[in-house]
């Protein structure tokens, strides 16, 4: 995700182009982010605890900070730029897999 992110436009693989496209990458990376850390650090804190819960809501404003911040730094990489609206789908992504993972989470699902 870093690479991609972080590359000059010309070294990330081609992808087929759309309008909205980059928005969809941009979603599609932070779902599966946000899912795959829910999952990491839900593992190594008590769910059930105060203290687990407030460890899981830093961990989520630390992953929207992210969201925020690789967006500001696009705009240092040559072939990148910088777009609110993808500021609002990193933001989104994150959200929506923070979600995903609660919802599975709370049916005892195997994906968790």
């Amino acid at each position: 995700m870093t690479y991609a992110l972080f590359s000059p436009s010309n070294k990330v693989p081609n992808i087929p182009k759309f309008y909205g496209s980059d928005k969809v990458i941009h979603l599609g990376m932070f779902i599966g982010m946000a899912f795959l850390w829910d999952r990491v650090i839900r593992q190594r804190i008590d769910k059930k605890s105060e203290v687990g819960n407030k460890i899981y809501t830093k961990y989520l404003v630390l992953w929207i900070f992210i969201a925020i911040l690789t967006e500001y730094l696009q705009r240092l990489v040559p072939g990148r730029s910088f777009d609110y609206f993808d500021i609002m789908t990193n933001i989104i992504g994150v959200i929506i897999g923070t979600g995903i993972f609660i919802y599975f989470n709370k049916r005892g699902s195997i994906l968790v």
